[in-house]
């Protein structure tokens, strides 16, 4: 098998070899890089053509150079801002002209996360106008849960030895202090958009898939294509185990096709190496978004068959051109996934069996299989006997039942890690078996993650202030709330902003807009304000101190103030 890889690896670099000998900073893959498991890489910047660079293996995503005359553009910036530093000062070696322009294919944090690395004064950051959305469900919205199973699919918090990559590299550099958030400054609206930076023209094209705010970039001159998140050579995370909004499949493999159009002779993924010569390019984007439509297809005709996703996962068969296939091996996304993925985005969660439409709870369901086991002696019998047969998936499914029925069982807390630990050595995944580890050492407290995150407002001064109070409803506390009517305006001091939150029937609604029927009117500027909601500046003093002014009921303020938590 790595007589193949290594082959195909010939195949795809051949092209550009002569162009990357050009440049002293950068280097060609050489035999000794590994395409393995881990997709892990020689870190290194490496040349495409005259005035393009990519650079690899720093992070988990790539960042992207191209030096035009009067200025560079960076596209992606990795996840950390101190890699985004080591990158840059690689890149200003090449290039020591301004920074003009930062290019961010999408609002996933290992594309945009480095960018203070990258970002100087006159630099203009650009992205697609979905990308606010993006970035407010992921980083304020959804933050707690989707940063808890994001760090078990990357295996974030497992001892050293057992960290062997997630699908896309070797680790994901994060932290859990928020580094200053460089914001766009610049919305591409769009279908299609023209950018010229620099004495560089280039042409951007919203293409939804791993996100909706997706782009792909084609540089014309040089005949380059740069896929973002949508090609990679990986099958693609038609749905990812950290949890997702809808990927529109459809849309995915109509994105691939948007990338074919432009008959590039370089395609540059955002994750790996990138691939030279249009025959190649065409070959692969075809095998692609083949199996992206495929996967999309399967799902419909058998749902319109009335078949369950189960079902639709038990009985799929791989078609011929998905083995063996490099860009098709299931080392981040998965075809199970996927399916269940395509059933739920056209049919919701209801799988059309009456005997579903309520279904017990899991702790009920535990209740009545415990029942008809017996006794916990039988049930860790029976726990033991499937891992002993390698039955893995079930005894993991037994010890969620015992665990349901004691929760505090030391014993079946460890043989539910024994079982998890089980599934990880079977798993051919990088992310399930990095889940299932996780998960496996929590239980048996070989791990105590810690996911307290800091951010201050320094550090969220670029980001818009209506994402802080777009949060404020699913961050009231219902209980609290019963029974309140309370109506609080904003008057934005710095921004000229108003807000008005109305504390009703245990939701808070968010509006822009206040009148003389609200019980307090707060003026603040914005910064404060965001001090505040972070937890970083204290409400009493920024009254002492005259930075918050309240007019109306104090007290009504301070009620207010008690009934939304900041987590």
């Amino acid at each position: 098998m790595k007589i193949l890889i290594y082959f195909t690896l010939l195949i795809i670099f051949a092209c550009s070899d002569s162009a990357k000998e050009e440049s002293n900073t950068s280097k060609p893959f050489s035999n000794e890089i590994h395409i393995d498991d881990d997709f892990y890489f020689e870190k290194g910047i490496y040349q495409v053509v005259d005035n393009v660079y990519v650079a690899i293996g720093y992070g988990l995503a790539n960042s992207i150079l191209i030096v035009g005359d009067t200025g560079n553009i960076i596209i992606d910036t990795t996840e950390d801002p101190e890699l985004g530093k080591q990158i840059n000062l690689e890149f200003k070696k090449i290039s020591n002209l301004p920074n003009k322009a930062i290019i961010y294919t999408h609002s996933h944090v290992d594309h945009w996360r480095g960018a203070p690395g990258f970002f100087e004064e006159e630099t203009k950051v650009y992205a697609h106008s979905s990308f606010q959305k993006g970035f407010f469900d992921q980083n304020n919205l959804l933050r707690p849960i989707l940063t808890e199973r994001g760090m078990k699919q990357f295996g974030h918090f497992l001892p050293e030895n057992l960290k062997r990559g997630h699908g896309l590299g070797f680790t994901l550099n994060f932290d859990f202090e928020q580094p200053s958030v460089i914001y766009p400054t610049n919305f591409f609206d769009e279908q299609t958009s023209q950018l010229s930076v620099g004495g560089i023209d280039l042409e951007i094209q919203h293409t939804p898939g791993e996100t909706d705010d997706q782009i792909i970039i084609y540089y014309p001159d040089k005949n380059v294509v740069i896929s973002g998140d949508n090609y990679y050579m990986r099958f693609p995370n038609l749905y990812t185990i950290r949890g997702t909004s809808y990927r529109d499949t459809k849309s995915w493999y109509k994105s691939v096709d948007a990338m074919r159009s432009y008959k590039p002779e370089f395609l540059i993924s955002c994750h790996g190496p990138y691939l030279s010569g249009q025959q190649v390019i065409e070959d692969r984007l075809i095998i692609y978004r083949d199996a992206i439509q495929y996967i999309h297809d399967y799902a419909i005709r058998g749902a319109n068959l009335g078949k369950t996703p189960d079902e639709l996962v038990e009985e799929f068969e791989y078609p011929s051109f998905f083995l063996d296939n490099y860009d098709l091996q299931e080392k981040y996304g998965k075809v199970s996934w996927s399916i269940r993925n395509v059933y739920n985005g056209y049919l919701g969660f209801f799988d059309g069996k009456a005997v579903n439409l309520e279904p017990l709870s899991a702790k009920n369901r535990a209740k009545h299989i415990f029942e008809l086991i017996g006794t916990k002696e039988k049930l860790i019998a029976e726990i033991n006997k499937a891992n002993s047969s390698q039955n893995y998936q079930w005894a993991a499914e037994l010890s969620d039942v015992g665990l349901l029925n004691f929760p505090n069982d030391d014993k079946i807390k460890n043989l539910y890690s024994l079982s998890l630990e089980n599934l990880s050595l079977v798993e051919k995944n990088p992310i399930a078996r990095n889940y299932y580890l996780s998960e496996a050492y929590e239980l048996s407290n070989k791990i105590k993650p810690s996911l307290e995150y800091t951010v201050s407002a320094e550090q969220a001064k670029n980001i818009p202030l209506d994402t802080f109070f777009d949060a404020m409803g699913p961050r009231l506390d219902a209980q609290k709330a019963k029974n309140k009517l309370i109506k609080v305006g904003f008057n934005i001091t710095d921004t000229d902003e108003k807000f008005g939150v109305i504390v009703r029937n245990q939701i808070a609604e968010i509006s822009n807009f206040y009148d003389d029927s609200f019980d307090v009117v707060i003026s603040v500027d914005s910064n404060t304000w965001k001090g505040i909601v972070l937890k970083s500046e204290s409400a009493a003093q920024a009254i002492a101190y005259g930075k918050l002014k309240i007019v109306g009921e104090s007290v009504k303020f301070l009620q207010f103030s008690s009934l939304f938590n900041n987590d």
